[in-house]
């Protein structure tokens, strides 16, 4: 399965990370480019655990719910997943230093072994954040149509 722990895979996300400009329009949901950039970081600031979050876990989200959405392969259904507060938490600056905060962020994850806390999966291995971050931006730079 895909993972930003894999140079290949990650690699591929920073491509279509790149072709992401500030007028693309999302094909479902609110967020406007920039507020994903800033979204998308905010979300890798948790993994690396720049970013404190609230525990807002269960024992069906830190077993079924887990699997099913971090180590599955099905995907969120566009536009059904509602995020944490947390990672809404930054606002646009210029497109090329958030895109470059993007590109850092996901760099940090691949290179650093992390276990942070998910908000509503509870501790997640180093493997489990490559994954759920890869399905994550997957997610979104689909919702852009790249």
């Amino acid at each position: 399965m895909p993972s930003l722990l894999d140079p290949t895979d990650r690699e591929t996300i920073l491509q279509r990370l790149g072709r992401l400009t500030p007028s693309h329009k999302p094909k479902w949901g609110t967020l406007t480019a920039p507020r994903l950039l800033c979204h998308l970081a905010d979300q890798l600031r948790v993994a690396v655990g720049d970013l404190p979050t609230v525990h807002r876990d269960s024992f069906l989200s830190r077993t079924l719910l887990k699997w099913v959405v971090v180590y599955s392969p099905l995907r969120a259904p566009p536009g059904k997943v509602h995020t944490a507060p947390e990672m809404l938490t930054s606002v646009p600056t210029s497109w090329n230093a958030d895109l470059q905060a993007c590109e850092t962020l996901i760099g940090r994850l691949a290179a650093t072994p992390t276990a942070a806390f998910q908000p509503m999966f509870g501790p997640l291995s180093h493997n489990g954040w490559g994954r759920l971050c890869w399905k994550h931006l997957d997610h979104h730079l689909r919702q852009f149509g790249v």
